[in-house]
């Protein structure tokens, strides 16, 4: 890893810890770890269905999700040492995924209109917290 990286980390990292209250993250390192796994996978989701319907959108939710796991790159090694297991970290960025795509295929083949408007919302919600995570 070059000198440019840990420092591009430390400034993202603190752009995290700088966000509104609304969106402060838990305190602990395995939660931090758990969250940044989570959106990761949940803007994976969206960057493949984004690309699949070929939306211009999904170079930029692809890089969101790559500064996720740069996040969660610096914050693994402390996390690890709090007991999470390193496997712990496919598992939340499945269920960030599953969540998605899940929501997203209500939202585009459900028959039931209430069932398209609350997963809409629900995908929006969703989103949007791991996007306000990064300033």
């Amino acid at each position: 890893m070059t000198r440019a990286v840990p420092h591009l980390l430390r400034g993202m990292v603190m752009s995290v810890f700088a966000a509104t209250a609304a969106f402060a993250l838990p305190a602990t390192p395995w939660k931090q770890a758990e969250v940044f796994a989570i959106c990761s996978g949940r803007l994976s989701a969206l960057a493949a269905k984004q690309n699949a319907n070929r939306q211009p959108e999904h170079k930029a939710t692809h890089a969101q999700m790559q500064n996720f796991d740069l996040l969660l790159e610096a914050t693994l090694p402390v996390a690890i040492e709090h007991g999470v297991p390193p496997r712990q970290i496919g598992v939340w960025k499945s269920r960030g995924w599953v969540e998605i795509a899940s929501l997203l295929a209500d939202a585009s083949y459900a028959l039931d209109e209430g069932v398209v408007r609350r997963a809409e919302f629900a995908l929006h919600q969703r989103i949007e917290f791991c996007r306000q995570l990064i300033l």
